[in-house]
């Protein structure tokens, strides 16, 4: 018992320590990102100088945005660029393999793994087994991951409800819907859905599924998102009408 006093008696304030510390870091993410820039709707922080490079990939994103209902041109947005992996972990509970990730919940700061803002492109991990191939690549460029993720955030700003209480294929859906814009092909993806092509599996880390279902909803079915939102229809149905819905 004497034993346990003392460990107990030096352990909690350690612990204490610990627990002050990461909650420091998450609600202060700044005091590990050296550098900082802002433009128009955006407050980037980054581990590396930044430049005009982020100006171009920050004005697409917008225009990415902009087509969504939930959009708000006075709302703002802060992203951190973790080009130094072990930050991203530290955010993403230690996983070095997402792209990005947003605490749309909470804080709505927004990660990115390594960025090459010059090409608009985001620095895959070696494990992406699609990412090499430009069917899955290309139309994910940088401006893609910063439109993707702040559009969580505008989920939930809109809902203001916690967003694991929405079925993970209308906010990855519409969160691909906006991140993509233009770069999806609706026939080419229903055809390859009703072939089973592993493109539009989730499992293998593309939302291209969800997307479709997405823009059947809003596009075919002329569905309002705030509608959506409010009474999100059955998934398997969704599926069922895609099947038979004629390409």
């Amino acid at each position: 018992m004497k034993k346990l006093k003392t460990f107990l008696k030096i352990s909690l304030p350690i612990i204490g320590i610990f627990i002050v510390i990461c909650l420091t870091i998450f609600i202060f993410p700044q005091i590990l990102f050296a550098h900082q820039a802002e433009y128009k709707q955006f407050i980037v922080y980054s581990d590396r100088p930044l430049n005009k490079d982020i100006e171009p990939v920050l004005d697409e994103a917008i225009k990415r945005l902009s087509k969504s209902d939930l959009y708000d041109s006075e709302q703002k947005f802060r992203v951190f660029v973790c080009n130094d992996i072990w930050r991203l972990m530290i955010f993403s509970r230690g996983n070095d393999n997402v792209g990005g990730l947003a605490f749309a919940d909470l804080t709505q700061d927004i990660f990115l793994r390594p960025v090459d803002f010059k090409k608009n492109k985001i620095i895959p991990p070696d494990s992406w087994k699609f990412a090499k191939n430009p069917w899955t690549f290309d139309d994910r460029p940088l401006s893609y991951y910063i439109a993707h993720e702040s559009t969580h955030v505008l989920q939930y700003r809109h809902t203001r409800r916690f967003l694991w209480r929405y079925p993970t294929w209308l906010i990855e859906g519409y969160a691909d819907y906006i991140g993509k814009g233009n770069d999806f092909d609706f026939e080419e993806n229903l055809r390859l859905f009703k072939k089973n092509a592993p493109e539009l599996d989730p499992k293998k880390g593309l939302y291209r599924r969800y997307h479709l279902m997405v823009a059947y909803l809003l596009e075919f079915k002329k569905m309002d998102i705030k509608d959506v939102f409010a009474n999100p229809p059955n998934e398997e149905k969704i599926l069922e009408e895609l099947k038979n819905l004629n390409s």
